[in-house]
């Protein structure tokens, strides 16, 4: 294990990660807390706890959380067994009570084992963890809004899943309970209140950040240009990619020379009760072979082939039928990537139509299609939005603006717990 001096003077916060590095991970949340770490550092004393971790541990700073699987003896083991074979609603309900209590005891034992004393946790809604944190736990809990599942889970059409209703419920009871709840956009924190009935008066909105881009890597206008439509996520029914590829066709119709590179891990989605991977989709469902060519499928790619990709690509497209934020769609404008979304949760308020990019309506391909083609008959548009992009997510979107209004809010934290206290 390295070693990392502590600043005592600095607030001392943990982050709970799914996973780390961002590079090894292109997870929302994982990418959340590397941007915010650019930011954040100067302020306070953020300490990541992880797993699973694939780099080495820093002392006070980054912490490997499977290390810490906790001793059962024989006879819990029994009853994980039994549980893992029942069906009713009550022996389900205490099955997944205890695969969210293991989780949770992990993270305590690693803050337990901290030689940095921390004054609080930041962790996302996911699973309810939140919840048994705040019972058996003395520090403040900050639920962090990344993707709450009565959004998500519906459109991935997990409705059958054992624990569906199960997570929801314990996802609210976290909300609720938790000392402080951010989010990363107003669409989510509204949508939280209605479902759940909870007022959340003291919850703030704090945005996503992302880095700025060098100069060279920046997206810049050229006449000879290749027309290359680009769009990064997963192929699933949440980021849309049925709906890129519908969309794409519809613009080949009317263009014969552009071309798409899809980027993203090959999650696959259902349609009409049938399940596809995306070269099973393009084939059933994009019937012209000339537009079939014109499809490349590049599957996960690294950051730096994403910036290159970002840098060349004529227009960048999101399709998501759901975004509590989408740190796709703020690192392409960062780049300066004339850029079409649309028009769904955070993003409605990320993208100011016509200003630093162009919102498309939710689930419409031909929506997209038009705005997309646009775009590509106007390049003086284009190079305007881009410009505006690039400004824009320096003064919204920087990890050190972000840091700043996440400092101040665990601050306020705090100091509402001491205040109820005395």
């Amino acid at each position: 294990m390295q070693n990392l001096d502590s600043n005592n003077s600095k607030l001392a916060v943990g982050f709970i990660s799914p996973s780390w590095p961002v590079g090894r991970f292109p997870n929302g949340i994982v990418t959340y807390i590397h941007n915010l770490m650019i930011g954040i550092d100067a302020i306070a004393n953020p300490i990541i706890l992880a797993a699973p971790l694939l780099i080495p541990e820093v002392r006070n700073r980054l912490i490997d959380l499977d290390k810490l699987e906790i001793s059962r003896n024989i006879w819990q083991k029994l009853l994980d067994k039994i549980l893992a074979k029942c069906i009713c609603a009550f022996m389900q309900k205490i099955q997944y009570q205890r695969y969210v209590a293991k989780n949770a005891n992990k993270i305590l034992l690693a803050v337990q084992q901290l030689e940095v004393p921390l004054d609080l946790l930041e962790v996302e809604e996911s699973f309810g963890t939140a919840s048994y944190l705040v019972k058996k736990n003395k520090l403040p809990v900050i639920t962090r809004l990344h993707g709450p599942w009565f959004l998500i889970g519906p459109i991935l059409q997990a409705h059958n899943e054992p624990h569906f209703k199960l997570r929801i419920l314990f996802e609210g009871e976290a909300i609720k309970n938790s000392q402080g709840v951010t989010s990363p956009s107003l669409d989510v924190l509204n949508k939280v209140r209605e479902y759940y009935g909870i007022a959340l008066p003291n919850a703030q909105v704090i945005p996503n950040p992302v880095p700025e881009v060098s100069y060279d890597m920046q997206w810049q206008y050229s006449m000879r240009q290749k027309p290359l439509i680009l769009f990064v996520g997963r192929f699933d029914l949440v980021k849309g990619g049925d709906l890129v590829l519908e969309a794409f066709r519809q613009i080949a119709l009317k263009n014969s020379t552009v071309e798409l590179l899809f980027v993203g891990p090959d999650r696959g989605l259902k349609r009409n009760g049938e399940d596809f991977k995306i070269n099973n989709y393009i084939e059933r469902f994009i019937l012209d072979a000339d537009i079939k060519k014109r499809i490349q499928f590049l599957g996960h790619c690294n950051h730096e082939r994403i910036s290159e990709l970002r840098k060349n690509a004529l227009v960048t497209i999101v399709c998501s039928r759901y975004e509590t934020f989408s740190i796709a769609l703020i690192e392409s404008l960062s780049a300066g990537c004339p850029t079409v979304a649309t028009a769904v949760g955070g993003m409605k308020e990320i993208i100011i139509d016509d200003y630093n990019g162009l919102l498309a309506e939710p689930e419409s391909p031909e929506s997209i299609a038009e705005k997309v083609l646009i775009l590509i008959n106007d390049p003086e548009k284009m190079q305007r939005l881009s410009k505006n992009a690039i400004e824009d997510c320096k003064k919204r979107f920087s990890p050190e603006v972000v840091a700043a209004q996440t400092v101040d809010y665990y601050q306020s934290v705090l100091a509402r717990v001491a205040s109820a206290v005395t």
